[in-house]
């Protein structure tokens, strides 16, 4: 394992999908990996055309996950890890079964479609110590927002007692939602089998408050919820705003919404503490506002003057920008140098999943009965 690459196998991300063609670049990046294996479409023929594309051999393109894990593992050069980037509602059902092979697993977010699949799936990993998980969490690989979680757990700003965060984007691109085009415009979201138990919070909101709790160290101990459905008759979570108490007694605010007209991929946390604030913004990620209690405010640069910690995942030069592909990659990266040292690594796993399922179930909970919910 030292010398050669991890053998990759794929569960989604075909012809058309966006972001499986994020998670095969990123793989590639540090050249720890090699596809040879995946189901790449439900459509048989497809998967095997795409696969092929990209140079899987046809014996090894398959047509469910399930034929995939039994033929895998009965092969001598068994893929070593597989990468799962399905609908939400897939993934602790497909990742199960890989475990049972005593294959690792890198899934996309979220964890689970619900609370009650997410602890099928923690208990899961957690019994099986021959495996390791990975969840694509990939804000949280970002070089200064790992700058932003050391400065906090070295106390540069103090006791935290205040996280301001908020994930907006517009799926509407500003048009009215209606019965009639709702369907072409949300397609599988629309579908709570499919997204889980709420759109917004599992598509979007799964990033925010796993970031949150990432940088500053906290945990959610309980919220107040009130999340909205896009009508009466489009009867999707679209918007969702949650007060939030953490476990030292910090406060939060959190704003998400998937029809924000005009919001445009609106990923911003501010942390602040008893000697000062961090800000991060995703739209702008190579630098990290600084703002001590007292004195100027201080702009750090990835990778330049006080920002060290962040060169460890920096990939070109402070001064030329980095972001969205280099994050996802630092997780594979990470992944796979995890299954060869006991360093410690800085990627997303079963514990932040479970306690992100743990966070939307409240929420949910939360907004329909009026009430603070605890966790």
């Amino acid at each position: 394992m030292k010398s050669k690459k991890l053998k990759l196998g794929i569960i989604g991300g075909g012809p058309n999908s966006w972001i499986g063609h994020v998670h095969r670049i990123s793989s590639r990046f540090d050249d720890k990996y090699e596809i040879v294996a995946g189901v790449f479409s439900r459509d048989s023929k497809q998967s095997t055309s795409f696969g092929k594309s990209i140079g899987v051999s046809e014996d090894r393109c398959y047509s469910n996950y399930l034929t995939m894990a039994n033929k895998e593992s009965l092969r001598k050069d068994k893929i070593d890890v597989v990468s799962i980037m399905t609908p939400p509602g897939s993934h602790q059902i497909i990742a199960e079964k890989f475990i049972d092979k005593n294959i690792h697993i890198i899934s996309d977010k979220p964890f689970a479609a619900d609370l009650k699949q997410a602890k099928s799936l923690f208990n899961k990993i957690k019994k099986n110590k021959k495996i390791k998980y990975a969840l694509t969490h990939n804000y949280s690989a970002y070089p200064m927002v790992r700058e932003a979680k050391v400065l906090i757990e070295k106390g540069k700003i103090g006791k935290v007692e205040d996280i301001n965060f908020e994930y907006v984007q517009d799926w509407s691109e500003g048009k009215t939602i209606n019965k009639k085009n709702s369907r072409k415009m949300f397609r599988w979201k629309l579908d709570k089998k499919i997204v889980g138990v709420s759109t917004v919070l599992n598509e979007l909101g799964s990033h925010a408050c796993h970031l949150a709790g990432y940088m500053s160290g906290l945990k959610t101990k309980k919220v107040f919820a009130d999340i909205t459905q896009v009508s009466k008759i489009v009867k999707m979570d679209n918007n969702a705003k949650v007060l939030i108490e953490f476990d030292n007694g910090a406060k939060g605010m959190f704003w998400t919404s998937c029809t924000a007209r005009g919001g445009v991929y609106g990923l911003r946390i501010r942390i602040f503490g008893s000697k000062g604030s961090l800000e991060w913004v995703q739209n702008d990620p190579t630098y990290l506002k600084y703002n001590p209690s007292k004195g100027a405010v201080r702009i750090l640069e990835r990778g330049f003057h006080d920002a060290s910690f962040s060169k460890k995942f920096s990939r070109i030069k402070f001064g030329h920008p980095e972001g969205y592909l280099d994050a996802f990659s630092n997780i594979y990266r990470e992944f796979a140098e995890s299954l060869k040292s006991k360093k410690r690594v800085f990627y997303p796993n079963e514990d932040d999943g479970y306690e992100t399922a743990k966070f939307i179930h409240a929420c949910k909970k939360s907004s329909k009965s009026k009430k603070w919910v605890k966790l």
